[in-house]
This record gives structure tokens, sequence and C-alpha cells, in this order.
């Protein structure tokens, strides 16, 4: 399962920066911030793709005792 964002004319390169985004509450409450245009940099134009991967699934059951889920966030720049 993934969401794709276009930013500008999207990513025009092959850079690829990969952080991951934890929740609480099984996604009620975000547990930190992943800002992609901070990521990016001065850049314009970049996709970001959040998604709920292998190493995702890997960690649920370490997770879920805390209800807390991840979530892969990737910037294409």
């Amino acid at each position: 399962m993934a969401h794709v964002h276009t930013v500008g004319l999207g990513a025009t390169g092959s850079e690829e920066h990969v952080t991951r985004q934890y929740y609480w509450l099984f996604g009620f409450v975000g547990i930190n911030e992943v800002d992609a245009q901070r990521i990016a940099g001065d850049l314009t134009s970049y996709t970001v793709e959040t998604e709920y991967g292998f190493v995702d699934f890997l960690l649920t059951p370490l997770l879920l005792p805390l209800l807390a889920t991840s979530r892969t966030v990737i910037v294409r720049t």
C-alpha cells in the first residue's frame, strides 16, 4: 500500500532519502515529524511516497505491544 505525492514536476534525479514515520494509538497520534520539504532542501520538484512496506511489516510484532505502527517515507529528488 503506497501513496505518491508529486511536488512541482516530480523527481528529476536519482537521489532517494528514506525515513520512517511512527504513530501511537494505531495512527491517531504522530510520534515523530517527517518534513519532506526539509529533506528536499531548496528543490522545488520532488516526489514523496509513503508506504507500508516490508520493513514496517517486520516491525509490527515489536510495535504492537506499545500500540504503535510505522510507515516508510521516501523522498525522491
